[in-house]
């Protein structure tokens, strides 16, 4: 297994490199296809930017998997994946209705649920009890789940290099984890996505010589890697032989579900959609407090990537599953309370507009 990891990170190494020429490549042919972020609305750009990030993705990993020798065993994944590209690039092309990205969304998840086999049949032992199956309630759970995290992902990803960051660390624990539960496929994959976000980045983060993002994910982008992130928790736990407990994939995503889900809730005690646009994530939190954009960046990675080792160091020190979802419970809840305060006390202060930001996707357009 040793050789094999040794292979693959040469694979990721060239995934960074595949990525990079494709995302240069694919951004001098965004205009024909109409593929472009016009400034406007909440958007913060001053310039036409290419929605290419999540095509280039999803290429480097067509490109990279026969190399690897995980073409076959992946193909369910990657014909799933075609279905979000596509209506991710329907979407940015035009925007489509919501039910009818929602209808794809559900698509996509059926041919991983029937097709790959990859289903929620329990969620684990959260009570100190004993595992809880889902019975009859096990595909339309995992429907749910799956768009859920697609939107989850998707609605965070406004600030430049936010979506792909969080998206990095997040495949970086699922091939860790993987890595240690013997499944060298996914571990491949997971490593393999690491190297084409890796090289989405160099033209997505804020960096010396670049004061803004030259290139977005895009819907495209953005639903792709929730889709590919609900899959790993899901396939990374479920099964024969499968030791990592739901939980402890739940908390490498943590904060994307925790911003997702608080920001709908405040939007619906405000009496508007949950699905309204606006500027109350928490980057923009950290971002009207004075943070720079790259210190709010690296604080939510790090938070990120903390997350991610409670799972992991949780699931490896054989801590109670019910030890592991107590916190996470709460912690949920406790977030809430405390970055509703927080906008409470900036908008009676009447410091609540963060400063300008190059918001990438209309998540207003998320689902309704």
């Amino acid at each position: 297994m040793a050789e094999e990891a040794t292979m693959t990170l040469v694979f990721a190494g060239m995934a960074v490199a595949l990525s990079a020429i494709a995302v240069a490549g694919l951004s001098r042919i965004a205009p024909l296809l109409g593929l472009l972020d016009v400034p406007g609305g909440r958007k913060a750009h001053e310039r036409a930017i290419p929605l290419v990030g999540g095509i280039a993705i999803f290429v480097t990993l067509l490109a990279a998997a026969p190399f690897a020798g995980i073409a076959h065993h992946v193909s369910w994944f990657l014909l799933a994946l075609s279905v979000v590209i596509a209506v991710g690039f329907w979407d940015d092309v035009t925007e489509i209705r919501p039910r009818v990205k929602l209808a794809i969304e559900v698509g996509a998840s059926c041919v991983m649920i029937w097709g790959a086999g990859v289903e929620l049949h329990s969620v684990g032992d959260l009570f100190g009890w004993r595992s809880i199956g889902l019975w009859v309630f096990a595909i339309p759970l995992t429907i749910f789940s799956m768009v859920g995290v697609m939107n989850a992902v998707n609605m965070m990803d406004g600030m430049d290099g936010l979506g792909g960051s969080v998206a990095f660390v997040a495949f970086a624990w699922f091939a860790v984890m993987a890595w240690f539960s013997g499944l060298d496929v996914q571990f491949a994959t997971a490593l393999i996505l690491c190297g084409a976000i890796a090289g989405f980045l160099l033209f997505n983060l804020r960096l010396p010589w670049r004061s803004h993002a030259s290139v977005f994910l895009g819907d495209a982008g953005s639903l792709m890697i929730g889709f590919a992130l609900g899959w790993f928790a899901i396939d990374l736990t479920q099964g024969s032989g499968r030791t990592l407990p739901p939980i402890a994939a739940l908390w490498v995503l943590l904060l994307p579900l925790a911003d997702c889900v608080s920001l709908m809730a405040r939007r619906v005690r405000m009496g508007r959609s949950p699905f309204d646009g606006d500027r109350h994530h928490i980057h923009h939190y950290l971002l009207a407090r004075g943070f720079t954009h790259n210190q709010a960046l690296a604080i939510l990675v790090a938070v990120s990537a903390l997350f991610g080792a409670v799972g992991f160091v949780g699931w490896r020190l054989k801590v109670p599953e019910a030890a592991l979802f107590w916190p996470f419970f709460f912690g949920f809840f406790a977030y809430h309370a405390w970055i509703q305060r927080a906008w409470r006390r900036l908008d009676t202060a009447g410091a609540a507009a963060p400063s300008p930001l190059a918001l990438e996707e209309d998540e207003a357009q998320a689902l309704v």
